[in-house]
């Protein structure tokens, strides 16, 4: 397993575990709301990661096996402390985290978070915020595991009204 930290230039190779963990969400139910169609979703994404890769301090880090993508996390920087709790300065944010499934429980997953914290901890940054969708509790676990703890929940309204 070989780990690269980068920017904008791993996007293209990230785009079939984006599409991989988009699958999942549509597995587990999308939290029950309907989803734009699986072609739309990649150049969506892309365009978002374009945007939080060109700030200060946000990367993305790809695990590969045998020089073929497994897993990505996407992390970029919340400038401010919170106001309501008590954070540092700089609060980190797991945009994406996705493993294939097959490679899920062969360790890509800690591999990946683990060299997320180091890095945030070389840049003095501790405090990290994630979204999880409704339903995928298997992701909530593995937040869990490592400290993190729901605080909020996100709520949507699709088609206007009310």
């Amino acid at each position: 397993m070989t780990l690269e930290r980068g920017g904008a230039e791993l996007l293209a190779e990230i785009e079939p575990l984006w599409l991989a963990l988009f699958d999942h969400h549509r597995a587990i139910g999308s939290a029950g709301l309907p989803t734009i169609d699986r072609a739309e979703t990649w150049p969506r994404r892309r365009a978002l990661y374009e945007r939080l890769l060109a700030t200060p301090d946000a990367f993305v880090l790809v695990a590969r096996r045998d020089g073929v993508a497994a897993g990505y996390a996407l992390v970029h920087i919340h400038e401010g402390a919170d106001d309501t709790w008590p954070t540092g300065e700089r609060i980190a944010v797991l945009e994406s985290f996705a493993v294939l499934a097959y490679e899920r429980g062969r360790g890509v997953g800690t591999l990946l978070l683990d060299a997320a914290d180091a890095d945030l901890a070389a840049l003095g940054i501790h405090d990290m915020i994630v979204a999880v969708l409704v339903g995928n509790t298997a992701a909530e676990e593995i937040y869990r595991r490592r400290g993190l703890v729901p605080a909020m929940i996100k709520m949507i309204r699709l088609g206007g009204g009310g």
